[in-house]
């Protein structure tokens, strides 16, 4: 009986692990921008969308087919990426790491990320260097990609004088909070496929070699 009720409530406890994921994934607060036809210049169709408030940096993602679309800038083309080629997702304010989420499987892309170390803290140094949080308040999301050309995006959530803690702070990070578990939970996502394809791939080779 109390095995019975042991695996009942780890059971339970997994289910509303993966609920929480997926509600993350497909809840879309307020204000954010969504639609029904593909973005223009590909066959990507957005669940969830956001252009940053500089016009630079967009990001959008479709859970259902597993793929992230970034946005550079309006004269650079929309590029989409599996959710395999993610690396990380981190949430910056005034210079400060509120949130990281990086891969843990497969080794060559957290060998990769590992490698971009040095030009992201370059990247978010550049960008927060005149933001202390006594006058002029920062907030971004920085994303990585494995892509030689152009592998660190970054989406701006605010960039203005005005007071932490006050309304619109509250709502760009909220905002800036929502995407980076978004993208957090595809990357989550990622390292499970990868694993559960590495297994069968595995299984598959001990199966051929056995006598």
């Amino acid at each position: 009986m109390d095995t019975l009720v042991l695996f009942l409530g780890f059971g339970t406890g997994i289910t509303i692990i993966i609920g929480g994921i997926f509600f993350i994934l497909s809840h879309n607060p307020q204000g954010q921008n969504t639609s029904t036809k593909a973005i223009e210049g590909t066959d990507f169709f957005p669940s969830q969308m956001f252009m940053g408030n500089d016009d630079l940096g967009g990001l959008a993602v479709n859970e259902r087919t597993r793929q992230v679309c970034l946005f550079s800038s309006p004269s650079s083309p929309p590029r989409v990426f599996p959710i395999a080629d993610l690396v990380g997702s981190y949430l910056i304010k005034n210079g400060e790491m509120l949130g990281e989420g990086k891969r843990s499987y497969p080794k060559q892309i957290v060998t990769y990320g590992k490698e971009l170390h040095v030009k992201k803290e370059s990247l978010i140094h550049s960008l927060h260097i005149g933001s202390s949080g006594e006058e002029n308040q920062r907030i971004d999301l920085l994303v990585a990609v494995h892509d030689e050309d152009e592998p660190l995006l970054v989406v701006n959530f605010l960039d203005i004088e005005t007071q932490e803690g006050g309304s619109l702070f509250e709502k760009s990070l909220s905002t800036a909070t929502h995407w980076h578990l978004v993208l957090d939970g595809l990357i989550l996502e990622a390292d499970r496929v990868a694993r559960l394809q590495s297994e069968s791939t595995t299984g598959k080779k001990m199966a051929e070699a056995a006598p």
